[in-house]
């Protein structure tokens, strides 16, 4: 990093939160890569090919990410009822 280190201690929680962020940013791409790639490998080891894949993947992506929410949504409705039943 080229960017001169700040001098104040507001500089430095700026330039700390600003690397945090990038860094969120980071992982949160390479996640995504890596859920791209595993789908991908998938696909095309079920006998489909790279290029449709690539114009399915939008769709794919969407779908994955409504199951994920659902299944939170279910496991925190499973824990909330555990822990009523737990409380009597």
């Amino acid at each position: 990093m080229t960017d001169k280190l700040p001098t104040t201690k507001e500089g430095w929680d700026e330039y700390i939160r600003k690397n945090r962020k990038r860094k969120a940013k980071e992982e949160q791409d390479r996640k995504e890569r890596v859920e791209k790639d595993t789908a991908r490998r998938g696909w095309v080891a079920d006998g489909g090919n790279a290029a449709d894949f690539e114009k399915a993947w939008p769709k794919l992506r969407d779908e994955a990410r409504g199951e994920r929410v659902l299944e939170a949504g279910r496991r925190a409705r499973e824990e909330q009822r555990r822990q009523t039943h737990s409380a009597f």
